[in-house]
């Protein structure tokens, strides 16, 4: 296979106000046969970099080669013409539709008479090692099948050049390792791969080519080779980062329950467990995190906490509550996009959506809008939302900063108890860091927390408590300090095995 690039970057580009360069002068090459990870902070620059392959945007200066020529890519369907695809991270899917008329509507002419029945389309999902049935309608399916259409509609289209934004945000460890068992076909057979993603291990295993970007500039760009996860932290954030030693904790916990659920039932669901008999008390002052594999309970143990649902048996008890009963909290969703923010409404709106609607942002009746912005901006400056005014939307900054403006207003809410569920999901290492020091220091400060999360590394950095659900029960409720062996046995089989039974 010949080693010259099937794709290139040259000295590329690209602002979007003055002053706010987002990709500053980048050179990079995709060759047939790679799996090409590119890694960088949210706001690196690193979507900008595919979306322009992609002819989603152009740059401001430099250009694109193909196989040596250069190519302007105005749309995407230029890209598609030279055979380019992606998969973003947000699908782009028409609920409503089969899977088979999602594949027929992004097909090109060429490439849509191959797709005329039901039989043809799951004989090519076969062939691909994407099994997924072309009945279907999408809405119906859980995520990692939507992911199968969204490369089914690249592949379709003949792709020779891949591009994956934030591919496995949104699939659990089993789904993990079946896409990156297909990247790698797709790889071996020939094609070039590029991978935008924040998870260093996934890089480590699967990629053989990575890039660094830091603030719109390429740091490194080679071979996976001898690559750690400590150097790639560098390059990065531009320092050290230790992500394994737990996070200074000041005080204790005061002993007193801000929040406690005891016997709860929820009914399970195609993708959940549900909850059953579950219990946890949290105290003011105190982390506790929630463990265990995705689809034991989780969403539901949120939705509970939150007041979101009412459980069908067991009771909720919180210290403060609200006049409807439910447990005055800030709230960490899993999906900024759907439950977290209002994408289209300014960031000094997101940032006190909680409260704005009270003095003295409100005057009989009206919006008081200088002190919206001076309180909004108080806050944008204390989160660190890297975004160019208060007045833009959160749909136009990067997900580590839409974060920043969620978390913010969860923890500027005079409430007793923060939840979060995923909090740092989708987010690069600084930002991850930056979200688990802001939830310690709530609980420093007397705040009680809960951590529902998949990520147990960081549970176990953070928490004080780790309280493991599994099949929808509460299996255990150990110290933050417990094996990692341990936790993992009681996330895996529900139970210590004998031999570390104490």
């Amino acid at each position: 296979m010949s080693n010259r690039p099937y794709v290139e970057l040259t000295g590329v580009s690209k602002s979007f106000s003055p002053g706010h360069t987002v990709l500053d002068n980048v050179s990079l090459a995709f060759r047939r046969g790679e799996i090409h990870a590119v890694l960088g902070e949210n706001g690196a620059g690193k979507s900008t970099l595919l979306n322009i392959l992609f002819g989603m945007h152009q740059p401001d200066t430099g250009g694109i080669l193909l196989e040596g020529r250069q190519v302007i890519h105005r749309s995407p369907a230029d890209a598609i013409a030279n055979r380019i695809g992606m998969v973003h991270q947000h699908f782009k899917l028409v609920p409503g539709f089969t899977v088979a008329e999602n594949l027929r509507l992004a097909a090109t002419p060429e490439t849509r008479t191959m797709l005329r029945r039901d039989a043809d389309i799951a004989g090519i999902a076969e062939r691909y090692g994407l099994p997924v049935d072309p009945a279907a309608v999408v809405s119906t399916l859980p995520l990692s099948l939507q992911q199968r259409v969204e490369i089914l509609k690249v592949l379709i289209n003949k792709a020779e050049l891949i591009l994956f934004d934030e591919p496995t945000t949104i699939l659990n460890p089993g789904e993990i390792e079946a896409f990156y068992a297909v990247v790698r076909q797709i790889a071996a057979n020939g094609r070039a791969v590029a991978v935008v993603t924040h998870h260093l291990e996934e890089v480590l295993a699967h990629a053989t080519h990575v890039s660094v970007i830091r603030r719109g500039k390429l740091i490194s760009s080679g071979p996976i080779g001898t690559r750690t996860r400590e150097d790639l932290v560098q390059d990065i954030v531009g320092r050290d980062i230790d992500l394994t030693m737990p996070i200074e904790r000041s005080g204790r916990p005061s002993g007193q329950a801000e929040l406690t659920l005891e016997h709860v039932d929820v009914a399970p669901s195609e993708s959940s467990s549900g909850l059953r008999d579950a219990s946890l008390r949290v105290q003011a002052g105190e982390i506790v995190g929630i463990a265990g594999v995705e689809g034991n309970g989780q969403r539901e143990l949120f939705d509970v906490l939150a007041g979101l649902r009412k459980p069908d048996r067991g009771t909720i008890e919180a210290r403060s509550v609200h006049p409807d009963g439910r447990a005055v909290a800030g709230l960490v969703p899993e999906d900024r996009h759907s439950e977290g923010l209002v994408l289209d409404l300014p960031v000094s709106i997101n940032l006190l959506l909680n409260v704005f609607g009270k003095p003295p942002y409100t005057r009989h009746g009206r919006l008081v809008h200088s002190e919206i912005a001076t309180a909004a901006e108080d806050l944008r400056r204390q989160a660190d939302v890297r975004a160019p005014s208060i007045n833009v939307t959160p749909r136009t900054l990067s997900g580590g900063n839409q974060q920043k403006i969620v978390l913010a207003r969860a923890l500027n809410e005079d409430a007793p108890t923060v939840i979060a569920y995923q909090p740092t999901r989708g987010l690069d290492v600084a930002a991850s860091e930056d979200v688990l020091l802001k939830l310690r220091a709530a609980a420093n400060h007397g705040k009680a927390v809960i951590i529902i999360s998949s990520n147990l590394d960081e549970i176990m950095r953070v928490s004080d408590r780790i309280v493991v659900l599994f099949a929808g029960q509460t299996v255990g409720d150990v110290p933050a300090s417990t094996p990692r062996e341990v936790i993992g046995e009681l996330m895996t089989l529900g139970a210590r095995t004998g031999a570390d039974k104490p």
